[in-house]
């Protein structure tokens, strides 16, 4: 496995910080000493920006949004109402310049969506995939599709929550088709967990038919929270993490990565690639499932970034890139990037015209971007720049409580998504929650603050540069 040569190979460490409004940088070059920041500085950047919330038209709460951006520089989001049902589709021009100029349309299913997923095609136009609690959803737009008249939503197929789709594994083949990863409910700390699989879906023509949709075991394990896409040559490529059981029957979660040049349909097309071991937790204050994610060069190279953990169980951001022969050891190389224990729930990767990597992450429930614009982003030397999105100490604290006896209100940023401009612009969505607090006692003396969410809705960064 990958994660067998990661402690000497890898030696180099940037350790980020996000605190007080500012973005500091250092390197640590291990046995060479020495420090410095982007270009030899310590400090990292906060690009001009605008940041605001994405509307949903009735007042409602959200989650993460995921986005893509088009050929001419328009933003489309995706991102579930937190309960109850449904999902939120946004359009925003180029030349965004705010909520006002954001059109919205919203999608109804039965049950609370747990995941929504959002592609283009080659001209721009979006489908949707919404995985609820009850059935998956496909949903696509003819004509206006600002307009709620121009979408089609449809169940596609009922799980009945036995199984999900999670990540960013839904997608466009080479001809426009449709196409995703389902796999088995992932279990609460594995208590009950169903017998371990994953299916490849397909459908080729009338698609808001479920009698169109195939359904084929890929794999008698699950893979989770990936990353599919396609590449020019058509070869289908996933970035996941991967449960994988040893003699004992102990499941350990890897990053790992598979490629199918033909008949995806097929288990003997798939062979997966253990990158590294990663880290989760239950106990933090947004729970850190596995994390992976996965973009392509223009020639088909992956480039992966994941949450992975080390020989001590740590916290290791780290960052990888293969150009050929990725389905074995030989073929990555890596660096970690941070190993704070303040990185919390949520890290999107995504390259620019140049192959260039830009990475967000969470940080102290801040929003950070890194970005490299190195050849090779994995050497000891590569320079590595930090730009601030949004602290949540920027924005103005709420003064609303819904728990009793609290008296202080922060925001708590998660769960980034990037998606670039054709000229490398970052628009970056992400979920801010409202957490009340307080130690004071105005209501009743005998009664505790229990520390909550007030609020949590999807916000917005408009970032004009790194």
């Amino acid at each position: 496995m990958f994660h067998r040569t990661y402690a000497s190979t890898f030696a180099t460490a940037l350790t980020l910080a996000l605190a007080l409004g500012a973005c500091t940088t250092s390197k640590n070059t291990g046995t060479n000493g020495g420090a410095g920041g982007p270009n030899g500085g310590g400090d990292g950047t906060t690009a001009p920006a605008n940041r605001f919330f994405l509307p949903t038209g009735e007042p409602d709460n959200t989650a993460a949004p995921s986005l893509e951006v088009d050929a001419k520089g328009g933003i489309h989001a995706i991102y579930p109402a937190y309960a109850g049902g449904g999902a939120y589709y946004a359009y925003c021009p180029a030349d965004c310049s705010g909520a006002d100029a954001v059109s919205v349309v919203r999608f109804e299913t039965d049950g609370t969506v747990t995941n929504a997923m959002l592609t283009l095609d080659a001209n721009g136009k979006p489908s949707v995939l919404l995985n609820a609690y009850y059935s998956v959803y496909y949903t696509s737009c003819e004509g206006d599709c600002s307009k709620q008249a121009s979408w089609t939503s449809t169940p596609i197929f009922k799980h009945d929550s036995d199984q999900e789709v999670t990540g960013e594994s839904f997608t466009l083949d080479g001809a426009g088709h449709p196409r995703f990863l389902m796999h088995r409910y992932v279990a609460y700390l594995g208590i009950g967990q169903g017998t371990p699989e994953t299916h490849w879906m397909a459908c080729d023509a009338d698609c808001h038919s479920a009698s169109s949709w195939t359904k084929s075991k890929i794999a008698d394990d699950i893979w989770q929270r990936g990353t599919l896409r396609f590449d020019a040559n058509g070869r289908a490529h996933v970035a996941m993490a991967h449960d994988v059981k040893d003699e004992s029957g102990t499941v350990t979660t890897t990053a790992a990565y598979a490629v199918c040049d033909a008949n995806c349909d097929k288990a003997a097309s798939w062979q997966p690639f253990d990158l590294i071991g990663l880290y989760t937790s239950e106990y933090e204050a947004v729970a850190i499932k596995p994390m992976v994610t996965m973009a392509l060069t223009k020639s088909g190279a992956p480039r992966v970034a994941a949450l992975a953990k080390d020989n001590a169980g740590k916290r290791k951001l780290l960052y990888a890139e293969c150009n050929e022969n990725c389905t074995t050891e030989s073929g990555w190389t890596a660096t970690v990037l941070s190993d704070l224990d303040q990185i919390d729930v949520g890290i999107d990767i995504a390259v620019d015209k140049n192959d260039h990597p830009r990475l967000v992450y969470t940080l102290n429930y801040n929003i950070g971007l890194l970005h490299c614009d190195d050849a090779v982003c994995t050497n000891q030397d590569s320079n590595w720049g930090l730009t601030k999105v949004e602290l949540g100490g920027d924005i103005p604290p709420d003064q609303i409580f819904l728990y009793p006896n609290c008296t202080v209100g922060a925001w708590f940023l998660h769960s980034p998504s990037i998606a670039l401009t054709p000229d490398g612009l970052p628009r970056v969505g992400y979920q801010a929650r409202d957490i009340s607090g307080g130690f004071n006692h105005p209501d009743n003396p005998n009664t505790d603050c229990v520390a909550g969410t007030d609020m949590t809705w999807s916000r917005m960064a408009i970032l004009s540069g790194l």
